[in-house]
Order: structure tokens, then sequence, then C-alpha cells
């Protein structure tokens, strides 16, 4: 389902990724829930932050799995809301289980006081504390893991959530809503709210909340750490990206190939980690292409049954397809080359097709601006040093994949400006590692010891050793 219009009765219009049929609504919040919702979290606060931290994650747990025990049916709904295939949307709700179980369990290691040496006889030790109420925004495009990579960590250090739902995609911010009232969190904990741009704005600016985490796009990402400013409110921004995949001339091309399509057109190519640029050594440029274009999944209607391995669903809504389109075509006014694809599907629904590009000059917009859908420009270059050039060209610095042989690749690795980069894989984000991005691609971390802590606060104790040390024998 998909956002078209938000009407006077503070209500979002839903519609079928698939045939553009009406589903229902969502209904938004309106401005004067803002403070009560911010005042809920701050009285749950005191009492979540005083529960051991056992039992805290033993109620994450329990909420796991019983949004493990209800994923079929949730996969089927997320699917028709997204536009994901119903295999997608069932594997990201299997990760966001994963990750909530992480949490829980890595907690007990992670979130424990430790010793620094004496100084001047001094004892010190760090404790960690929760750090208070937080935000959490969503986004559509995988609403199950990215909502798990915030709420799992939070609620284990003790910190109420409201969560600011993706009116795309309700279905999965409800499941998480149950699971956790069904798990036995107590009132207030978790708030699960859908709202307009203005009213979530009004949520960032309250004082209550002592961590803001975001999920989205660059500019809106922007927005956010803006009015999060106001009240020094701390931030998690995990924004936007537009990967390179470099390709060099030894690369085991059918290991490349499979692993960029997987990634490059999953989910319909809507994520921000997918490979987005692929800049192929020019002696192996041409094999490259034909095997990308040969391996380029089919829509899911044009392939029986709908849904098997290979398959890509539709766009989630007409903006995006309007937005992808027009990528394509100024690549092309720009003397690129059209090797698959190209033009929206003459059928209902909003399906653009796996498209494939070539002779992408480097002004076209799809080589400058994150395409966020199923368009794969292919670059030609010569040399190492034009590559990582080409591939630090953009302010995006999110994830980075690299195929070639590893004994040769160490530098070019280490000199891509990414959070992530994956050699010869393009590993997906993993509950126990740090997700995190550079410049318009954000700060801050998700996943990992580095999420947990996101979410609380240090503090230093110190006493003299003993009574001798204190008086100074």
């Amino acid at each position: 389902m998909v956002a078209v219009q938000s009407d006077v009765a503070g209500a979002v219009a839903l519609t079928d990724p698939r045939t553009g049929e009406h589903l229902g609504r969502v209904q938004l919040i309106p401005p004067s829930a803002v403070e009560r919702l911010a005042r809920t979290a701050h009285e749950a606060f005191s009492a979540w932050a005083r529960v051991p931290l056992s039992e805290r994650c033993s109620l994450v747990l329990e909420m796991a799995r019983i949004l493990e025990h209800g994923i079929g049916d949730l996969a089927v709904s997320f699917s028709q809301e997204h536009g994901k295939t119903v295999a997608e949307a069932e594997a990201e709700l299997r990760r966001a289980v994963e990750m909530l179980r992480w949490s829980a369990e890595a907690a007990q290691d992670v979130v424990r006081s430790s010793e620094l040496p004496d100084r001047a006889g001094t004892e010190r030790i760090v404790a960690i504390e929760p750090g208070g109420p937080v935000l959490a925004i969503v986004p559509w495009n995988f609403p199950a893991v990215v909502l798990a990579r915030k709420l799992g960590p939070a609620l284990v250090m003790g910190c109420p959530v409201v969560v600011k739902a993706p009116d795309e995609t309700p279905a999965v911010a409800a499941a998480f809503d149950r699971a956790a009232t069904a798990a036995g969190l107590p009132h207030g904990t978790v708030q699960v709210v859908h709202a307009s741009p203005s009213v979530s704005d009004a949520l960032v600016r309250r004082p209550e909340f002592a961590t803001v985490t975001f999920t989205g796009s660059t500019r809106v990402g922007r927005l956010v750490a803006a009015a999060a400013a106001a009240n020094l409110t701390p931030c998690v921004l995990e924004l936007g990206g537009h990967a390179p995949a470099v390709i060099t001339a030894d690369a085991d091309l059918d290991l490349a190939v499979a692993a960029l399509v997987a990634a490059k057109f999953g989910s319909t190519g809507q994520s921000c980690g997918a490979p987005s640029r692929f800049l192929v050594d020019r002696r192996v440029h041409d094999a490259f292409v034909k095997k990308l274009v040969e391996q380029a999944p089919l829509c899911d209607h044009q392939q029986v049954p709908s849904g098997a391995p290979g398959t890509m669903g539709p766009l989630n809504n007409a903006r995006r397809v309007e937005a992808v389109h027009g990528l394509v075509l100024d690549a092309l006014r720009r003397g690129a080359r059209l090797r698959l694809g190209g033009a929206p599907l003459d059928r209902s629904g909003h399906y653009y097709p796996a498209t494939v590009i070539t002779d992408v000059p480097v002004d076209a917009r799809v080589l400058l601006e994150e395409p966020f859908g199923p368009i794969a420009p292919v670059v030609a270059y010569d040399g190492e040093d034009s590559a990582i050039a080409m591939a630090n060209s953009t302010d995006y610095a999110l994830s980075a994949y690299v195929f070639g042989d590893p004994g040769r690749t160490d530098r070019l690795c280490r000199s891509l400006n990414a959070g992530s980069v994956s050699l010869n894989c393009t590993a997906g984000a993993a509950p126990d590692a740090p997700l995190g991005g550079r410049g318009a691609s954000g700060y801050g971390y998700e996943g990992g010891s580095q999420g947990l802590l996101a979410f609380g606060r240090l503090k230093i104790l110190q006493r003299p050793r003993s009574e001798e040390a204190a008086m100074g024998h």
C-alpha cells in the first residue's frame, strides 16, 4: 500500500502498488497529540529504566518470539503494502526477528560497568545508564528490519520508544506494537503513531526525547538534525546512499554479476545500501554488461509463479516511477546507451523494469543522485586511481562493493570512502556489526555494541580507593 494524499480528516489513502486499487486509510495523529505522546514516554521512562536489564531482555526476546510466530501472515500483508515479493518480505521479517534477539542477548555483555586504572589513589568506574525516551522515525522501504534496529536496542537499554511509522507500510509497525503488548511490555514503553511532516517536526522538537533516530533521505535528515538541535538532542541518522561497485579486470564475473543482481534489484532497488554505480575495468566491461543484461530479473507479473526466484516487484508508488524514469531519460539525453528496460511497463500498478545503461557521462544525474530504483548505470574506467576517484566522487558514503583478486584489492578497498566496504560479496547489515554512513549518508551507528550504546549515557563514578588514600597516606 502507498500513501497518495492526506485529507481534511487527517487520514492517508492507501493503494496497492501492483494494481493501483484503493485499499484503505491510515489515521494520522493531530498536533494536539504530540505533547501527550512525549509526556507518556517520559513518564514510562522512570519505571522502565528501573526494570532489571535481564528482565528487559527477556521481554524483548518474547516480543521477537511472537513476531516470528506470525511471519507467514504478516509477510503477505507486507508484500501487498510495499510491492516486495512475499519471499523478500518474509526474509526481511526474519532479519528483524534476528535483530531483536541479538539486542536482547548481546546487551548482557555490552551494558555493564567497567573500571579504569586508578589515578592518584582514586577508583574510577564507567557506568552505562539508560539515556531516556527515544523518537524513532522509520522509512517505508525496509520498515521491519529498520524498526528492529532501533526498537530492540532502545528497549533493552531501558528507553521507551515513540515510533513514527511509515504511512506506506502500516502493517509491520502495527505488528510490532501488538507484539510488544502481548509480550507484556509496560504501558507507554512502545507507542506507534502515524504523523504528517509538520507533526513529526513537532515531535522531534519535544525536549522529553533524549535521542532521535531517523532513517530516510538526506534532505529530510538535515531537517531532523536541525529541529533536534534546538534542544541539543543527539541524533542517529542513516541517510541516503549511492554505493559504487568496482569490478576489476581480474574479478570473477559470474560471482560478481550474481551477487550484484541480487543486491541491486532486490526490493526493486529501493535500498540506500544497494549498488547503484557500476564501475567496470574497460578490459572486462563488455563481458560484464552482457552477463548483467542476461541475469537481470523480470517483474513478478511476467513470470509464473509470481514471486519465483529472479522476479522483482513494482516500485512502491507513482512518485518513484516518475523519479526513476526521469533519471533514465536524463542519461539518455546526455548520450548514454540503453541496454535493457528504460520505460514504465504499460499496465496497472507501479512497475518499472530492470534497466541497464552504459556509456553514461559523468554529468548524468543518475551518477550524482541516489536512484532508489532498478537502474544499473555502468561506467568503464582505466586504472585503479580512476576507479577510486569515480567511486569517491559523490557526497554519499554509506556502502561500497569491490570485486577482484583479494590479493590485489587491499589498497582499493581501503581507499573507498564508505562506512561499509564488501569484497567479493554484497553482505547486508548484520545485527552484531555497526552500520553508519559518512557525509551526506549521515552519522551515528545502528547495530553492534555501538548501536546499543547509542541509547545509553556514560557516567564516571570516582571515589578514593581507601580512607588511607583519601587522607594521603
